[in-house]
């Protein structure tokens, strides 16, 4: 179980946190706290694997958390959430240390439960690999060159209170620096004031650059000057700090960045020592088991070989099938149509001649009769030629996508109720039949699975082209779009289960025409399902009709 705490003090945004964690990161232990303090609090009890910290807080902002985090020597992974507009604080947040720092208006909040399973992740692995003892306790030697005591004495107390790992010792003037670089060892850091003596910090980064180029230096500036800090950082200089409010906490950050830093390239020299003798000692075992993998790859390539000749096969017979689906649809409709409607039609007239007969010679009953009949045939007449239009309508082959969408729209809401709004933005040449053929069953599956399981009473339909990438050929994209505001469901389980063949039939039919497919479902937001296929070429006919208005729920 992964141990979250979530420090924020907005009940709207720790309510969609938990409803996150619940669905989709259910193995993830979560607690909330509303302030600084408690978080703290709850933090030296140790237990948390991942800290999840607002910038700002009612009590202590996000920052001097972290700081106090920092002097505590906790190493918990912090992700900081943000709001718009805290940039700035955002970037000192990750240069003190914090693994992430996220917009609560991004796109990337809603993926918060992966973000925090990932930094998990990764501390495990670093987990695995264990700093020397000698690395953990060591004390870090800082070097201030300052000629003000006020402010070597501010440094000192700061440090002394907010870093206690960094030992402090300074020099007044750039005239002891180079006895000091050349008669001491072992300094970590290097921390030039405003004031170095009579000299510009721009001279002493020239001189510690000749005496100790390895060694990371911070300047600290009283004002922002541009050029200034330019030549520092051609000089060698790590950092570049303003003397403005906070600025003693962004020094703190900063150091233990660098520190941390260099203790990871001495920890990265040993692991590349020992790396070069396993890499040694692999050496013959690779070469053994080289031999060896080559045998099993015979095998399994021999396997994947008979898997794809099998799968083509598959392919083709389900194109076949489709194939075969769409010719039956195709001749039991013209069948209804050409001989049974026929039928009924000469039925209709001969009952018509026998209603004007009984008109002449009234008979008993006769008349009620006769209009009895023509009444059921007429209702006849019009359930075959309904059945004839779902089995295969006439409008699809006649005038095209547009066409046949918006009738079946309004087929479907006189059916079931539900209101499906159209829009078809098509190219004036009408598109290869068997694609049409395929957006037509795709649209008709996902409007029928919207009328049984959505539990809504408006579904939208989208059908757009467009002509990013097309050629002479007047090759494009298809982009077909389903969707509803209905109950949704937990696409995963759905898939999974053995029972979906209404979404199983559709991403087959969408692979099978050459595209690919979306689906997008949470329960309670609705369903919303995006085809998208290549057009290769399109086929005369008139596809201009007006383009219905339609509205994406």
């Amino acid at each position: 179980m992964i141990s979250v705490l979530c420090t924020d003090d907005d009940p709207q945004i720790t309510d969609v946190v938990q409803t996150y964690f619940a669905h989709f990161a259910p193995e993830c232990a979560l607690e909330i706290v509303g302030d600084g303090r408690s978080c703290l609090n709850r933090m030296a009890r140790g237990g948390i694997d991942v800290l999840l910290l607002d910038l700002e807080l009612p009590d202590i902002d996000g920052l001097h958390i972290l700081s106090e985090l920092a002097s505590r020597g906790d190493t918990t992974p912090v992700i900081m959430v943000s709001a718009r507009g805290q940039t700035d604080l955002a970037v000192k947040a990750l240069r003190a240390g914090a693994v992430d720092c996220i917009d609560k208006a991004s796109p990337q909040f809603l993926e918060l439960p992966t973000l925090v399973k990932n930094v998990y992740s990764r501390q495990q692995e670093k987990l695995k690999v264990q700093r020397p003892a000698s690395l953990a306790a060591a004390r870090n030697l800082v070097l201030l060159v300052e000629s003000s005591a006020p402010l070597r004495a501010a440094l000192s107390s700061f440090l002394t209170r907010n870093a206690p790992r960094i030992v402090l010792t300074s020099i007044a003037s750039i005239d002891e620096l180079e006895s000091t670089l050349t008669g001491r060892s072992g300094l970590d850091a290097i921390i030039l004031g405003p004031k170095p003596g009579n000299s510009t910090p721009l001279d002493a980064l020239r001189t510690i650059h000749t005496h100790a180029s390895g060694t990371p230096v911070i300047l600290l500036a009283q004002q922002n000057d541009g050029a200034t800090a330019v030549a520092a950082f051609k000089l060698g200089a790590q950092d570049y700090i303003l003397q403005q409010d906070g600025y003693l906490s962004e020094l703190v950050f900063s150091l233990n960045s660098l520190l941390r830093r260099a203790d990871t390239d001495h920890l990265n020299a040993r692991l590349s020592r020992e790396l070069a003798e396993l890499n040694q000692s692999l050496e013959a075992k690779v070469a053994t088991r080289t031999e060896e993998l080559k045998a099993e790859i015979a095998v399994r390539q021999k396997a994947e070989n008979a898997a794809a000749e099998h799968a083509a096969r598959l392919q083709t017979l389900s194109k076949r099938l489709f194939k075969i689906q769409e010719d039956e649809r195709r001749a039991i409709a013209r069948e209804l149509h050409d001989q049974v409607g026929q039928m009924l039609t000469g039925l209709k007239f001969q009952l018509e001649a026998l209603a004007r007969a009984a008109d002449q010679n009234p008979g008993a009953g006769l008349k009620e009769k006769i209009n009895e009949a023509l009444g059921l045939s007429a209702e006849l007449m019009a359930h075959v030629r309904e059945l004839t239009q779902q089995f295969r309508p006439r409008i699809l082959d006649d005038l095209g996508l547009r066409a046949a969408l918006e009738w079946h729209a309004r087929l479907f809401q006189r059916q079931t109720g539900v209101n499906a709004a159209v829009e078809v933005s098509l190219p004036d040449k009408r598109l290869p039949i068997e694609l049409e053929v395929a957006v037509f069953r795709i649209t008709q599956e996902a409007l029928t699975n919207i009328a049984r399981h959505a539990g809504c009473t408006e579904a939208a339909v989208i059908v757009t082209h467009d002509s990013v990438g097309a050629g002479e050929t007047g090759e494009g994209r298809l982009h077909v779009e389903i969707s509803d505001r209905g109950r949704g469901f937990d696409l995963e389980a759905a898939l999974a289960s053995r029972n979906s063949i209404g979404l199983t039939s559709l991403t087959e039919r969408v692979s099978l025409a050459g595209g690919t497919v979306e689906i997008f479902s949470r329960v309670n937001q609705g369903t919303r399902i995006h085809a998208e296929f290549p057009v290769g070429g399109t086929r005369n006919g008139d596809s201009t009709a007006p383009m219905s208005a339609g509205v994406l729920l």
